[in-house]
């Protein structure tokens, strides 16, 4: 999971926070993004398909993804 954000930058090279990195360092950072946010999708599609079982009107199913999306931040 993603636990802190890092500044990756290109200017003559990458640098993360202002420091020279390799490419390794970058892939890596960019892999846990990766992650983190294949997280949150899987967790908005699994509420959703928990949603779809409750039988909602199509305007509560809407607003329902809404408010998951706003909480997971998607």
């Amino acid at each position: 999971m993603l636990t802190r954000i890092d500044r990756i930058t290109y200017r003559n090279g990458f640098r993360v926070n202002g420091t020279p990195a390799t490419v390794a360092d970058v892939e890596a950072i960019f892999e846990g993004r990766r992650a983190a946010a294949l997280s949150m999708w899987e967790q908005y599609e699994q509420r959703k398909m928990e949603l779809r079982q409750n039988k909602l009107t199509p305007e509560q199913y809407q607003a329902a993804c809404r408010q998951i999306a706003e909480a997971l931040g998607v």
